[in-house]
């Protein structure tokens, strides 16, 4: 056994249970096993079994709409953020130009591409992966996204990561590979965020299954015509055919009927339990939610989202379900030597998500060109507009002052008087 695999011995130790042999293998298992005996198992991942009888993996997690939902919101979202590198300067912040790997990480894959695969990674085995592509001379050039699934990660008695690729003999080093970690106990391996839901994800698909079980084999007729005596066949197709025939369709909408011969007219509801099933299904949503950190109105739940709230809502659902995933990868990404010059960094812009409705932006802006501490260029260039010239300087209020250092009070555009001499 290797060092890689004895590492992952350990952090995996307790993770598997023994199963017994008689227990029925679901399909979603044997599907599994079937690619882990092809080698395709890196495809699907593992599955976890969980107490609601239902097995989770990849798979079955983006089945449930409001998990499908939250990853799409997440990894879309960074993937279309603006990104840039920066120096910062005596004189402030300076952006740089981007590094090949950052404008063309790949032949088969553009930036977007990139950042959406280490996100569905982190989403859904808490690590990230990318093989450093360096030119002749030793740059780094591009980054190639790894499957995670195809990757195992050990640490050397000096704390050195080692990275094992489809199994291979070859230890790979940082040098090499590109390795993001999600949430971590020790900071070497991120944990797997579908093991830790797996009875929460069990829990919602299960309510899932049942549901559409019982829709499939119930009956859900609205109402129903009753008569004392007993009808065969032809005389219960009469009796329907009569009764639609005078009450069905536009034209007969409000109609009063009549019944004769014993017969009344029933009408059905939802019984007690189908209306929890109904409220399982809800709180399944509101359970996903927790699991990814995300807003509820981004799962398409807005029971309790109001018009008034929903701005509010869209940039808490920025800074506190984006923001931690951007901070994530541009961490990893800076510690990187090999990806960027000493002193610059990489950065997200996070403005397009965080930003209100127009009467929001427009008195932002206002008062930050009348403070003067924005050009009224800059918002121009925030709202992609064309650029026009002489709109780069920064305008001051002419009721400001400033207070000089004997006491005295001086408008804050008035010229300084040249030592020496007066003023011509």
């Amino acid at each position: 056994m290797s060092l890689v695999d004895r590492v992952n011995a350990r952090a995996r130790g307790g993770a598997k249970t023994a199963e017994r042999a008689s227990e029925a293998v679901t399909l979603e298992e044997f599907g599994y096993l079937l690619g882990q005996s092809t080698g395709l198992g890196h495809v699907g991942g593992p599955a976890y079994k969980t107490r609601a009888g239902t097995t989770v993996g990849v798979s079955r997690a983006l089945g449930i709409t409001s998990w499908y939902s939250g990853v799409r919101y997440l990894t879309e979202s960074l993937a279309g953020l603006p990104v840039g590198v920066y120096r910062d300067t005596p004189t402030g912040t300076q952006l740089r130009a981007s590094p090949k790997w950052l404008l063309i990480p790949d032949v088969e894959m553009p930036l977007f591409g990139l950042v959406k695969s280490f996100v569905m990674a982190l989403l859904h085995r808490g690590n990230a992966y990318a093989w450093k592509i360096r030119d002749p001379i030793g740059r780094v050039i591009g980054l190639r996204y790894l499957h995670p699934d195809r990757v195992r990660v050990g640490q050397a008695t000096d704390g050195t990561k080692i990275f094992q690729i489809d199994n291979g003999e070859t230890g790979w080093t940082r040098r090499e590979v590109l390795h993001i970690p999600g949430l971590s106990y020790d900071g070497v391996l991120g944990l797997d965020p579908i093991r830790y839901h797996a009875e929460n994800l069990g829990t919602v698909a299960a309510a899932d299954e049942y549901a559409g079980r019982h829709f499939g084999q119930g009956t859900h007729v609205q109402a129903y015509l009753s008569v004392p005596q007993v009808l065969s066949e032809t005389q219960a197709n009469d009796l329907k055919a009569n009764w639609e025939a005078f009450h069905r369709g536009l034209a007969n909408a409000h109609e009063f009927g009549v019944l004769g011969g014993g017969a009344t007219y029933n009408t059905i509801t939802l019984d007690p339990q189908q209306q929890q099933l109904l409220e399982s299904r809800q709180f399944g949503v509101l359970e996903v939610a927790r699991m990814l950190r995300v807003q509820p109105h981004k799962l398409y739940d807005l029971n309790r989202a109001t018009y008034n709230s929903m701005e509010q809502l869209s940039i808490d659902a920025a800074t506190d379900s984006v923001r931690p995933w951007v901070e994530c990868i541009e961490a990893y990404v800076n510690f990187d030597a090999d990806l960027l010059p000493r002193g610059n960094y990489l950065s997200f812009n996070l403005d397009g998500l965080m930003r209100g409705d127009a009467k929001s932006r427009a008195e932002y802006y206002h008062y930050a060109i009348s403070d003067g501490w924005m050009s009224r260029d800059e918002p121009r260039m925030r709202e992609n507009l064309p650029y026009k010239p002489g709109l780069d300087t920064f305008l001051v209020p002419q009721n400001m002052s400033l207070q000089m250092p004997d006491g005295s009070i001086r408008p804050i555009n008035e010229p300084t008087k040249p030592s020496g001499g007066d003023l011509p």
